[in-house]
């Protein structure tokens, strides 16, 4: 059986800001974010961005200890109905509230790759 794996990134910079891939296929109809890994036969993977901007659905805040500072994670609502999970950007120290419009930013991953974070619009923040 032909296995295909995906190489792209799940993130794209455009004019109007970052958007996130989701995918799908005919056997896999439904929206996933991050983007299916492998595809499996001869399915054609739809690729559709969404972003840049969703609402904070739930948020931690993670203390990973006294020699570390802590950091925040989110589950933001996209439409066409996808939840996507990452890092969130807490200006000065003030989570955002629930249901507040996050913009995804870019970001960095600690060994310097490129990545994406979620940040609230200006004047969204609790």
């Amino acid at each position: 059986m032909k296995l295909s794996k995906r190489t792209e990134p799940h993130f794209r910079v455009t004019e109007s800001g970052m958007l996130l891939i989701a995918t799908r296929t005919a056997s896999h109809p439904q929206l996933q974010f991050p983007p299916l890994d492998y595809v499996h036969g001869d399915d054609t993977v739809e690729e559709v961005p969404i972003g840049p901007f969703g609402q904070l659905y739930t948020y931690t805040v993670v203390h990973p200890g006294k020699d570390r500072e802590p950091y925040g994670l989110a589950m933001v609502d996209f439409e066409p109905g996808v939840r996507a999970f990452g890092r969130l950007i807490c200006t000065d120290g003030k989570a955002p509230a629930i249901n507040s419009t996050m913009r995804i930013v870019p970001a960095e991953l600690p060994d310097g790759s490129p990545d994406y974070a979620f940040g609230a619009v200006a004047g969204e923040s609790a």
